[in-house]
């Protein structure tokens, strides 16, 4: 009977080191595998910080930008104002040469005998 307790204590003894050889062997594995995902996190922050601070550089740009627009703006409407009343002038100037008819005026001021042998003919 001691014999087989002696067994048994052996064989409990044997399964319980092969489990904690098991154990072991997995934790080394799942660590393995917790390394590699932290070094790919580690990669994947440092991308993340890359593009954090080009993304900083492109608002400070856009900042600067829109610092001129402002101004630009105010030049832009006044660009405008300016267009539209050289535009007035001109359809002013228009309406006036059509009231004045200037094919008229020459006919009024060429006397029928003073006119010339006309366009290209010389003197």
């Amino acid at each position: 009977m001691q014999r087989a307790i002696i067994y048994l204590g052996a064989i409990i003894a044997g399964a319980a080191f092969l489990f904690m050889v098991k154990l072991m062997n997995d934790m080394t594995g799942h660590m393995a595998r917790m390394s590699d995902q932290v070094a790919v996190m580690t990669s994947d922050l440092g991308e993340l910080r890359a593009e954090m601070k080009t993304m900083v550089e492109q608002v400070t740009g856009i900042r600067e930008s829109v610092r001129y627009m402002l101004p630009l703006a105010a030049d832009v409407q006044g660009m405008r104002q300016n267009v539209a009343a050289m535009a007035g002038v001109v359809h002013k100037g228009a309406e006036q040469i059509e009231r004045l008819n200037p094919m008229q005026m020459m006919e009024q001021i060429v006397t029928p005998g003073q006119q010339g042998p006309g366009p290209g003919g010389g003197r």
